[in-house]
């Protein structure tokens, strides 16, 4: 019983943290090629490479940008986040059943 309640546990955590990311970065991603603005993964983990080479390019649009990168950079927390709580959750249930 208890093992059954932690999957279905997993299973919603996994499918609200999909929604989450569909709903919350999916427009920002739609702006951001709607206005032609390209960069790459290593200048959105780098603060210096993100002001120097992105910011600059597009300074009309630095508050959108600044605001998207800060959605990715929570995002990407929350998803570690959820993959310890998943974790969690699959050794509590194996050492419950051994």
């Amino acid at each position: 019983m208890l093992g059954t309640i932690i999957i279905i546990s997993i299973a919603i955590l996994l499918i609200g943290f999909n929604l989450y990311i569909r709903v919350s970065t999916l427009k920002y991603i739609k702006t951001l090629m709607d206005k032609g603005i390209r960069f790459g993964w290593e200048q959105l983990i780098s603060s210096q490479r993100w002001q120097k080479e992105v910011v600059e390019n597009y300074p009309n649009d630095a508050d959108f940008l600044n605001r998207f990168r800060k959605q990715v950079l929570s995002t990407s927390l929350l998803f570690i986040l959820v993959i310890i709580i998943v974790l969690v959750l699959l050794f509590s249930w194996r050492s419950i059943y051994l």
